[in-house]
């Protein structure tokens, strides 16, 4: 009875919270288009907030509150199974809930379930992957309690930022496409990033992969020309740019490592409390490497690295306007204000003038 009610809280909590969002913060179509965008921008990133706390927490609670009938022989799997289906569900609800008019009639409602199922594969894997580096540890190595903890540690952030990513790409859950991109003297292989709306313009570039997600907003409404173009731009320079994120490096990992080794001695007693505690760490670490593998916005790869001024200004002018979205923000290096600047003070003309 316990897991149900959890598993209703995860479907009802995001739904009521997107609608109250939207009750609060968007207008009628009578309002003019700037107000309009303006109140669409602060429901997504509302939304947005809600979805980073909601997410982790539906996880800690499925672990936490799982029936014992699920988890008697096995309970570390069972907690895990049922933290994956809590959180998966929250996901889901929170998809569907957030979804414009526009994007309920250019997307259905199972497309977009099966987008969020897809996106919350990479934390379960993570979480999964993560718990069995501890018990292989502790089955195989016969290590005292600290190198314990430290091996679990480095081998559980490894997991989250290299294994988890490559292998829901490896198994197809976030398909490869037939593309490949030149920068830098490598070979760049593109994934489709399976968000569940269609209007995401949005490119990520992941060094250590040597792979760029790029959404559907760029791969299937935008011209082959200009999402390669975005393409370009976002890995033009990701490579020799690794000094000016080292620092971001220096303190993403150990802060990872630290809150792993506390998520291994908290739930030292509890197989519940190591899942719910291995999950926090799980998704505490991928915003850690996020935020890590941001480049400052005045760095741009322009001429050699990446797309010429025209070219980026050319993309930047024809990409289809998408619900308010100026210009494409990337995890790597963000597209906005100081670029429109110097591309504007150098003649070109981008478009819109992005809000930040």
């Amino acid at each position: 009875m316990t897991s149900l009610v959890v598993l209703g809280a995860c479907a009802l909590i995001p739904w009521t919270l997107c609608a109250g969002s939207r009750a609060l913060l968007t207008v009628g179509e009578s309002a003019p288009p700037a107000m309009r965008e303006r109140a669409l921008r602060h429901y997504r990133r509302a939304t947005l907030f809600g979805a980073i706390l909601v997410l982790p927490t539906s996880a800690v609670a499925g672990a936490l509150l799982v029936d014992p009938s699920l988890s008697t022989r096995w309970p570390v799997t069972g907690s895990w199974f049922f933290a994956s289906v809590s959180a998966m569900t929250a996901s889901v609800s929170l998809a569907l809930s957030r979804r414009t008019p526009e994007e309920a009639a250019a997307m259905s409602h199972l497309e977009t379930a099966g987008r969020a199922v897809q996106m919350s594969t990479f934390p379960v894997l993570a979480v999964g992957l993560s718990l069995l580096v501890g018990a292989g540890i502790e089955a195989l190595l016969p290590l005292g309690p600290i190198a314990h903890a430290l091996a679990t540690a480095l081998l559980s952030v490894a997991v989250v930022i290299f294994v988890s990513l490559w292998l829901v790409m490896k198994l197809g859950v976030w398909p490869v496409f037939p593309y490949r991109i030149e920068a830098d003297g490598v070979s760049w292989r593109l994934a489709h990033l399976p968000a569940p709306t269609p209007f995401l313009t949005h490119t990520a570039a992941l060094p250590w992969l040597r792979t760029a997600l790029v959404s559907d907003g760029l791969f299937t409404r935008a011209p082959e020309q200009q999402w390669q173009t975005l393409v370009r731009y976002e890995v033009g320079g990701a490579l020799s740019s690794r000094r000016d994120r080292a620092a971001g490096w220096a303190i993403a990992i150990p802060l990872s490592l630290i809150v792993f080794i506390a998520a291994g001695a908290v739930g030292a007693d509890s197989p519940h409390k190591l899942v719910a505690a291995t999950a926090l760490a799980v998704f505490f670490t991928a915003t850690a490497s996020w935020f890590a593998n941001r480049q400052p916005a005045s760095k741009v790869a322009i001429g050699a690295e990446g797309p010429s001024m025209q070219e980026l200004a050319q993309t930047l002018r024809t990409l289809p306007p998408c619900l308010g979205q100026a210009l494409p923000r990337t995890s790597h290096k963000p597209l906005g204000s100081a670029l429109y600047d110097r591309l504007f003070a150098l003649g070109h003309d981008p478009g819109r003038r992005p809000h930040t």
